[in-house]
């Protein structure tokens, strides 16, 4: 909660979701010559908003309006994964950043219990004819 010497540097959501996406449309725009880091995105704020330090990012993110982190996340994954399939970005370096900023798993396909069973009722059905 924002207390006595902690005000909020945005006015809500809305505004820091709005700079960030300005942010990763500029990368896009430049070439992917920068990473969609929150360190790059200060020195941008500082250049084209207000200065603003890392920790005011985080307590925006989770403190202020974790509403927002998820849309934060997934433009910041879009930005990544766009680079990356376009060469700009090491795949490897990409991927990790995918996980571990942007809460990306890998995914491994299994066949629940129902699919089993409901492929099992078809073969006994067939094998019944």
């Amino acid at each position: 909660m924002a207390g006595r010497g902690h005000p909020k540097k945005f006015k809500d959501g809305k505004q820091l979701i709005g700079l960030w996406k300005t942010f990763c449309n500029q990368i896009r725009e430049n070439g992917y010559t920068e990473a969609p880091t929150q360190t790059a995105f200060c020195r941008w704020l500082e250049k084209n908003y207000s200065p603003t330090d890392a920790k005011t990012i985080y307590n925006a993110l989770n403190d202020y309006f974790p509403n927002i982190k998820k849309d934060f996340e997934a433009i910041r994954a879009d930005t990544i994964s766009e680079g990356t399939m376009l060469g700009k970005y090491q795949p490897s370096m990409s991927i990790f950043a995918l996980k571990n900023w942007c809460s990306w798993k890998d995914k491994i396909e299994t066949d629940t219990n129902e699919d089993v069973l409901a492929k099992l009722d078809e073969v006994l059905e067939h094998l019944g004819e």
